[in-house]
């Protein structure tokens, strides 16, 4: 098999594995319940946390993104089908996941293959942002809120957009929340990167917008890709104490 996911700095490469967290709720429906037939071009990954109750992940193929030892949950990636054609109530596209609990790992290279694609050629959207109180001195990227605004750290493509728009040769990456991305330039000075690392935390132990938590720590990335993490184990303890 090939190595289909990214190097986390000090993880190796991550295989398919199955994962079966415990499920107090599901609110993402599986593909099955969709009224029309939806094209391969619906089909995009979707990092989810090992604690998820949003995914239905019992018996479900998924790949590690990123562990460690005392991380509060390991980060998985599954695939879902955004659908643009049955919308919700509130006139929004609804997200379905594609269940692959009977597939086999060929079936999920594939939609590892055409989820990349449609990534790529799916615009990020990223805009630089200022919180509501407060003029930042530096610059931060994000993008608004999404069903896949997290996984853009997923797209070189995505990440050297980001790298061009900062002007920069290194980026920290931040995904605390799914749903949610922060970038910046990790050769700020040092008084701005605690700045960033702060709100970062902020939004992990936050939860005004209701979205689940995706992962504590913050990655950094290189000519497009992933190259090493900044594991905060603070984040951690608080995470499993809260």
């Amino acid at each position: 098999m090939t190595n289909i996911f990214r190097k986390i700095l000090g993880l190796g490469t991550s295989k398919p594995t199955n994962v079966r967290p415990q499920q107090t709720k599901t609110i993402v429906k599986p593909v099955n319940q969709t009224k029309k037939k939806l094209s391969d071009l619906n089909i995009y990954p979707s990092l989810i946390s090992g604690k998820t109750t949003e995914f239905d992940m019992n018996n479900e193929i998924a790949a590690v993104f990123h562990e460690r030892e005392s991380i509060y949950a390991n980060i998985y990636t599954t695939y879902v089908m955004l659908d643009d054609i049955n919308l919700d109530e509130e006139g929004d596209p609804q997200l379905l996941h594609i269940k692959t609990a009977t597939k086999d790992e060929s079936y999920y290279n594939m939609l590892v293959e055409k989820g990349a694609h449609n990534l790529d050629i799916r615009a990020a959207n990223f805009e630089f942002w200022n919180p509501i109180d407060d003029k930042l001195s530096y610059q931060v990227l994000s993008s608004k809120l999404s069903f896949i605004a997290s996984e853009s750290i997923l797209s070189k493509k995505h990440m050297l957009e980001a790298h061009k728009m900062l002007d920069c040769d290194e980026l920290m990456v931040s995904i605390p929340r799914k749903g949610l991305i922060f970038i910046a330039d990790n050769n700020l000075e040092a008084e701005h990167k605690k700045n960033f690392m702060n709100m970062h935390a902020y939004l992990i132990m936050d939860n005004k917008y209701n979205l689940e938590i995706l992962c504590e720590d913050i990655f950094m990335v290189k000519n497009g890709k992933i190259e090493g993490v900044l594991e905060i184990n603070q984040l951690s303890d608080l995470l499993r104490i809260k």
